[in-house]
């Protein structure tokens, strides 16, 4: 899928078959039906930060490859062990970090690297936090809960419409989908809900429903419950999600 479409299409196909050294070619997990983007909030992490470059260059040219990670074709066995990848000519990356910051090496137009240790330290268990809680490693909903409300409580002190300040950086790029996951995924599967008075993380999550390389980037609710959903899951529950119109919640409740 050549990313410079307005149609959202991805197309798991041939690997890097089109004879442009120039272009980005990024490799992300497929959704279940082996085509459309997967729920991997490390994939939309990447894939966020090339919009937001196409955005501010519009020369800037990429194309999606979606992979099945149950049987991942040859050719992509062949250049990479993991996801998200990018390639570019003779350049295999596949670290999230890495990616960043060759992205702005070769691509100025937008540093998405900025280094600000109390907004990365603040946000830095919050994931964590939640897979412990998703996996059931425990069944206490109150230390992810309190890492929630630390983001909250520093945007509020900050009052700034991004983590570090009011121009998006990496970090933004990073933490947005894990939210989206912890929203999503904790109630659908936990019955766990963001607080409502957690006023500033839920205008900072508006923040990236507002853009459109957020949207285009994020994958259906659907695909994000598939992602965490227990093993012991009805087949009927499991056809269920599958089969529904794809849902996306990028809506925020009334706040004071």
């Amino acid at each position: 899928m050549a990313e410079d479409s307005d149609e959202e299409q991805f197309v798991a196909r041939t690997l890097l078959n089109d004879g442009d050294d120039q272009k980005l070619h990024l490799f992300i997990k497929a959704g279940r039906d082996g085509r459309s983007k997967g729920a991997c909030p490390f994939c939309q992490d990447v894939f966020l930060k090339l919009l937001i470059k196409r955005e501010a260059d519009n020369d800037f040219s990429f194309d999606v490859i979606t992979i099945n990670c149950a049987n991942p074709p040859k050719e992509f066995k062949e250049i990479s062990k993991k996801l998200p990848t990018l390639v570019h000519g003779d350049i295999v990356l596949n670290d999230v970090d890495d990616i960043e910051d060759y992205l702005d090496s070769s691509y100025p137009n937008f540093k998405l690297s900025l280094r600000d240790a109390e907004a990365f330290k603040i946000q830095s268990n919050v994931f964590t936090r939640f897979t412990y809680l998703i996996k059931d490693v425990t069944n206490n909903p109150q230390p992810l809960i309190d890492e929630l409300e630390k983001i909250n409580r520093f945007l509020e002190q900050r009052g700034t419409k991004f983590i570090c300040g009011n121009e998006i950086t990496g970090l933004d790029c990073s933490l947005w989908p894990k939210l989206q996951h912890i929203r999503v995924a904790s109630d659908y599967i936990l019955g766990l809900t963001i607080p409502n008075e957690f006023s500033s993380l839920w205008r900072y999550l508006n923040s990236a429903y507002e853009l459109d390389a957020f949207v285009k980037s994020c994958p259906s609710d659907q695909e994000i419950v598939l992602h965490w959903v227990r093993r012991e899951t009805s087949t009927k529950e499991f056809l269920q999600l599958t089969k529904e119109e794809p849902k996306y919640s990028l809506d925020i409740p009334e706040l004071d």
